[in-house]
């Protein structure tokens, strides 16, 4: 979810000396890997695309010299024009709109005719955000004495003192987040890993994994190096020498790696047999006794009750993270836990210290430094400042009166439209068909803003620089006060709004959530490109439409089924209908095992296919909506559809997509389409075009044609 950070290949080379010898590759070998990537610069001629799995447009050069017809190639037709433009500035239709909330939230703040408690406390924290001057002064002045801390540290029983101190504001080492175990229930705490290397959130655990396959390390390696670069940057900007860090990042990587790769990611539990997400998450449940004894070398109780946590009724963890770190929280390993513990408070504390030593870096490697402006919306554009107000406004301002209700409205329909689909699948018992619709029944829409609503900022006063205020210092006040606000919700009846405070709900993010059992669709998902007041229903049906049809569908594809209508780790399918289930997602993940992504690369089918079928049975959904209007023009349809997916990468980035659970985006468009009816009935595509698929093979997994 997160946007990956675009490198120049010196300052990529630089990160990947350092951690290929940490994942036991050589410089040799990213030699070697560079050279074998740039065959997929070479450029696919005109017609080599007709009778042939679809060589991917997306990376860099690899765009025919003419656009194909959408019979062949569905995607590329569409979107021909956008993709030829950005060939040399790579881009996407998605990241041209995801400055739209910056530019209204700045308009917000530069109106002085608007007035209010809230947007005075964010002018105030803008103001010393966009003061670079007193930035620059400052330096690292209010950071270092924490950091001072961290290098006074000699053993494990020294950090653990400074954890625990009341005037030490950061939890290095652990996440504590509002989370559910039943809807029924109340809200509890969930306890997880924070990784310095990679976001636990976005990605868990996914990057630490042991593979086998020569292909998946080279891209696990390649999107570590990618992970680490501003972390190790952020360590040079305060004066860690690069010879420090060749020393030292090896052991750093190997730490998070021993218990990183145990912490959840999307994906882990479809190369499991069907149950085993149920049963880790019935063995997840500790009360506070239970957590502190499944990590006793760590100061699990002290941390919690610091972050205003520690009167949970339960606890959700993993087992195998807790007894892993646990093993690790020892002082043969001080050293490591204290280049982690500065590296993270670094990290957190990025957004409100000066800037200037890290564009330094970044401009002596060619890397364009932030400016002012938009250092100073980031500092407010955290999920610990203003990020909850920066939403609200652009909801009520940009968006418009009815961007909620329509969108809920559809949200709506598509789940109406999935009981249908489900009544109608053969293959399935009425006792599966009967969870599966209850789970339909009981799905929560957190739609432009989470059930409940959110939190106010009435309480906050931030500390003016006239009167002594810094930025830094009004931040860990703003810090304080969320962690205050969720700790009132401890124990408190559960709401399913609890996925809007692990995440600014101003990120370009819509999904569901299981344990909620709940679709939430982020304002800073609702781009232009996604709605507008005077978007057609046809438009936002090809956009919006689709995503939440994905996302409705993960609430019982073989992750979400392990979890009943209330979140509880109760299964939803019969063994038989797990069996049949299994079989139609195999058949897909086969599918795209055939699919060439790029010269020579082909698409993990296993791997995607969590993602995948979710695809598949979102384009179901909104065509079933689609076919009620007798007069759809599905060419409009499939042009806008393909348009929200309009991506060019460079050839750099694709080992991170190839670690991307989700299909590349020009298949989510081809191969979606060709499993339906319209590509064959209204737009002509017969037998000997590249995107005709005989009936026999097109998959469906719901429905009276499944």
């Amino acid at each position: 979810m997160k946007s990956s950070k675009k490198l120049v290949a010196s300052l990529f080379a630089l990160v990947m000396a350092l951690a290929l010898v940490a994942c036991g590759g050589t410089a040799g070998s990213a030699a070697s890997s560079s050279a074998s990537g740039s065959a997929a610069s070479a450029s696919v001629a005109a017609g080599e695309l007709a009778g042939k799995p679809w060589v991917t447009s997306i990376v860099q050069g690899n765009l025919p010299a003419e656009a194909p017809a959408a019979k062949d190639d569905l995607y590329t037709h569409y979107n021909y024009e956008y993709l030829a433009a950005h060939q040399a500035q790579p881009g996407s239709r998605m990241g041209d709109c995801s400055t739209e909330l910056k530019t209204a939230s700045l308009a917000m703040i530069e109106d002085t005719s608007k007035s209010g408690h809230d947007l005075d406390q964010l002018r105030i924290f803008y103001g010393q955000a966009a003061d670079t001057e007193a930035l620059q002064k400052t330096g690292l002045a209010d950071v270092q004495p924490y950091l001072d801390r961290i290098d006074a540290v000699t053993s494990i029983e020294d950090m653990n003192a400074l954890l625990k101190a009341n005037d030490f504001p950061f939890s290095p080492f652990v996440l504590a987040n509002i989370t559910l175990t039943d809807t029924r229930d109340v809200n509890v705490v969930g306890v997880n890993a924070n990784l310095a290397l990679v976001d636990t959130l976005s990605v868990g655990g996914a990057y630490y994994q042991d593979s086998d396959d020569p292909q998946v390390q080279q891209s696990m390696q390649a999107a570590v190096q990618n992970a680490s670069t501003i972390p190790l940057l952020d360590l040079m900007s305060a004066g860690v020498t690069q010879e420090e860090l060749q020393a030292k990042f090896n052991a750093v990587l190997e730490f998070e790696k021993a218990h990183g790769k145990y912490v959840d990611f999307n994906g882990k539990y479809s190369q499991m047999d069907f149950g085993a997400m149920a049963e880790e998450a019935r063995n997840s449940n500790f009360t506070l006794d239970e957590l502190c004894a499944a990590c006793p070398n760590f100061p699990m109780r002290e941390t919690l009750e610091k972050m205003g946590k520690g009167t949970s009724p339960k606890y959700v963890s993993t087992r195998k993270w807790l007894e892993a770190f646990n093993g690790l929280w020892t002082s043969d390993n001080i050293e490591s836990i204290k280049m982690i513990a500065k590296m993270q408070v670094l990290a957190e504390t990025r957004p409100y210290r000066d800037p200037s030593a890290l564009n330094q870096l970044l401009e002596s490697y060619g890397q364009a430094a932030e400016d002012a402006e938009s250092f100073a919306y980031a500092a407010c554009n955290q999920q610990s400042t203003f990020a909850i107000v920066l939403a609200k406004a652009y909801t009520d301002t940009v968006l418009g009166p009815n961007a909620k209700a329509r969108l809920t409205d559809l949200s709506q329909q598509l789940v109406d439209e999935y009981k249908v689909l489900i009544k109608d699948t053969p293959w399935m018992s009425d006792e599966s068909r009967q969870r599966i619709i209850e789970k339909l029944d009981n799905m929560t829409l957190n739609v432009l803003e989470p059930a409940g609503g959110y939190y106010d900022f009435s309480g906050v006063e931030l500390t003016p620089t006239d009167q002594g205020g810094t930025l830094l210092g009004n931040y860990l006040k703003l810090k304080q006060y969320r962690l205050d606000q969720e700790s009132k919700m401890v124990g408190q009846p559960a709401v399913a709004a609890c996925p809007w405070f692990m995440l600014k709900p101003t990120e370009m993010n819509a999904f569901y959530d299981p344990t909620s059992n709940s679709i939430n669709i982020y304002p800073g998902y609702v781009m232009s490109l996604i709605y507008t007041e005077d978007m057609g229903d046809l438009d936002l049906l090809a956009g919006a439409g689709f995503a939440i049809g994905h996302e409705i569908s993960h609430g019982f594809d073989y992750q979400g089924a392990q979890m009943d209508a209330y979140g509880a780790p109760n299964p939803v399918f019969s063994d038989a209908d797990v069996d049949s289930f299994v079989l139609k997602c195999s058949t897909l993940a086969l599918y795209y095992n055939g699919i060439e992504i790029a010269p020579g690369t082909m698409a993990n089918g296993q791997y995607v296919v969590t993602e995948a079928s979710a695809d598949l049975c979102g384009m179901q959904a909104v065509l079933e909506l689609a076919k009620k209007n007798e007069n759809t023009d599905y060419e409009a349809f499939f042009s806008k559809f393909s348009d929200v997916w309009a991506r060019v990468v460079p050839e750099a980035v694709l080992p991170n997509l190839l670690m991307d659970p989700h299909p590349m985006y020009n298949l989510r468009v081809n191969v979606n389409a060709q499993m339906f009816d319209p590509i064959y009935d209204k737009l002509g595509v017969a037998e000997g075009d590249a995107m005709y698929l005989a009936p026999k093979e097109r998959i469906n997994i719901w429905g009276a044609n499944s």
